[in-house]
Order: C-alpha cells, then sequence, then structure tokens
C-alpha cells in the first residue's frame, strides 16, 4: 500500500477503502476536456487535513465545491461550460464558478440544499423526454442565472446549470431489446428504436460526461 503521507515521498498519500466499490486503494480527482477526452488536470487526494492546509481561509466553502474550482482553475474567467458528477454539482458549486468566470451543469442527487428539489419532484412528469424547469431572475432586466429542471429518462434526473438553456436539442437515440411480444409470455426480445427529446443542456451535460 505504499508508506504515504505528508512527511515522505513514498507510496500513496492516502489509503482509501469504500464498501461500494470493488477496489482499494489511492483516489485522483480529475478535469478533463469534454470534447477531446484529453486530462488536463489531476489532483491525488491526501485527505481533509492536507486540503484544510492548502485551502486555508481562502473561501469560506464546501469541500467539493473548492475541489471543483481547484481542478479548473487555469480557465477561470473563460466562461467555458464545466459540467460535474454528483459528487460537485451542488448550488452552491454553480454559484462559486459563476463568480470566477465559469458555468456549470450538474446532476443533483442529494445535495439538494437552496436547489427546489421537492417542488420538482411533485410536477407531473409521465413520459420519457418530459421536462421541467424554474429559472432564477438576478435582476429587474429578468436576467437569469441559475436554472433548476427536472428530465425523465428511466427514472427522474434533477440538473442545476449557469450556462446552456432549456430549448430542444437533438432527438436522444437508444437500441435497446424489448419483448415486443406480450402475448406470448416466451417470446424472444426484439431491438427496437428508442427517440428521447431533451433539452439542449441535458445533450451539453451528456456529451461531456460520455468522454
Amino acid at each position: 500500500y505504499g508508506n504515504g503521507g505528508d512527511w515522505i515521498n513514498l507510496g500513496i498519500p492516502q489509503y482509501i477503502a469504500i464498501d461500494r466499490k470493488p477496489g482499494n486503494g489511492g483516489e485522483i480527482q480529475d478535469a478533463s476536456c469534454g470534447r477531446c477526452g484529453i486530462m488536463l488536470q489531476l489532483k491525488v487526494v491526501k485527505g481533509a487535513e492536507a486540503d484544510r492546509e492548502s485551502h486555508g481561509s481562502k473561501e469560506e466553502t464546501l469541500h467539493g465545491a473548492q475541489v471543483l474550482l481547484d481542478l479548473v482553475s487555469p480557465w477561470r474567467n473563460s466562461h467555458r461550460i464545466v459540467c460535474a458528477d454528483s459528487y460537485f454539482a451542488y448550488v452552491p458549486a454553480a454559484l462559486l464558478l459563476w463568480r470566477h468566470g465559469l458555468r456549470f451543469i450538474g446532476v443533483i442527487k442529494t445535495a439538494t440544499k437552496k436547489y427546489p428539489y421537492r417542488y420538482l419532484h411533485n410536477k407531473v412528469l409521465r413520459e420519457r423526454g418530459d421536462t421541467y424547469g424554474l429559472v432564477r431572475r438576478k435582476n429587474s432586466n429578468q436576467d437569469c442565472d441559475l436554472l433548476a429542471f427536472a428530465w425523465v429518462d428511466q427514472g427522474r434526473r434533477y440538473f442545476i446549470a449557469t450556462g446552456s438553456s432549456m430549448k430542444a436539442g437533438p432527438l436522444m437515440q437508444r437500441r435497446r431489446y424489448r419483448q415486443v411480444n406480450q402475448e406470448d409470455p416466451n417470446a424472444a426480445a426484439e431491438l427496437v428504436h428508442l427517440t428521447i427529446a431533451q433539452p439542449e443542456a441535458c445533450e451539453v451535460y451528456y456529451n461531456a460526461c460520455s468522454m
């Protein structure tokens, strides 16, 4: 496992064991280009104490948001869109990047602070491709700085965004096996083509995440 730590440059600096993951060891966090897939930034996780020492009291913010800002800091004020998984996706992270000149799209799962989760969860959305969103107006000119929306795929997915929009994006195409013949319980599965409507923000997010 290595004899790592802040005091010696040997082995991994922190050994991590997570029950839901098959292997134990070190952990890295990275930022990659959403178009070509090339890794641009790499951060080795050294533990909470090392993070507190490196960040000091620069920003009073949550750990995940600060890590996210560290990973994309070379592109501050470029107004690029950052797409991040649910570890980094919550309203304070989106606002933090906005203050540093970056836009954001992420999927909300459990970090629902300041997010209208209950309202969106209670909206009636029945079919794949259904969507409903809310915006926050930042001034009397009707400019908005936050978009929160729910989109239905197999289940509901909740997004927070400060970039892109909810205008219709390209239809999502999928091929899936389905038992088309419902009358015969032993009928063979058939390959069918599914077409799912999606807003532009979903297209941007999933294209980047696939990289």
